[in-house]
């Protein structure tokens, strides 16, 4: 897959690769964003599972239904980043995902981020006169920590 290809707009691949124990290495091809859930136990507070991915529908289930003991530990976005400090990936804590839909019916999905917003699913352009303001479902939020101010 080439980043170029205009074919393969929105679409990512990557690659986790090692080359001592304990050092580990992401390649990435594309721009498609991609979310990333931990579970931990309970009873253990350890992470016993974890999920990648870009099918919304496996999240939403992995959301309201994370396993027996199992709670989410953290909801994340990882997406191709150009930013001048982290060129290459950035992620995200996840603060809200919402469900909504356009006025012809289509289901799409935000994710919001600190760094902006995030759109799964629905029509390539979406304008937000499509969009059905009536109808909204709240699959998870969590509340944004503090800001700290640090002294110069």
């Amino acid at each position: 897959m080439r980043p170029h290809d205009p074919a393969l707009k929105g679409k990512a691949d990557f690659s986790f690769t090692s080359n001592s124990p304990g050092t580990w290495s992401l390649a990435l091809e594309g721009s498609g964003a991609w979310m990333h859930l931990t579970m931990a136990s309970s009873t253990e507070q350890v992470v016993v599972r974890a999920v990648s991915t870009n099918d919304i529908e496996l999240v939403k289930q992995t959301l309201m239904s994370p396993g027996e003991g199992l709670f989410v530990r953290s909801f994340q976005a990882v997406f191709a980043s150009d930013f001048p400090d982290n060129s290459g990936i950035g992620v995200a804590e996840v603060y809200e995902l919402v469900e909504g839909k356009t006025k012809k019916g289509e289901v799409f999905y935000r994710l919001r981020t600190k760094y902006g917003v995030f759109r799964f699913g629905g029509p390539a352009h979406l304008l937000s006169s499509h969009e059905n303001l009536d109808w909204s479902v709240r699959i998870y939020s969590s509340a944004r920590p503090p800001k700290r101010y640090y002294a110069d």
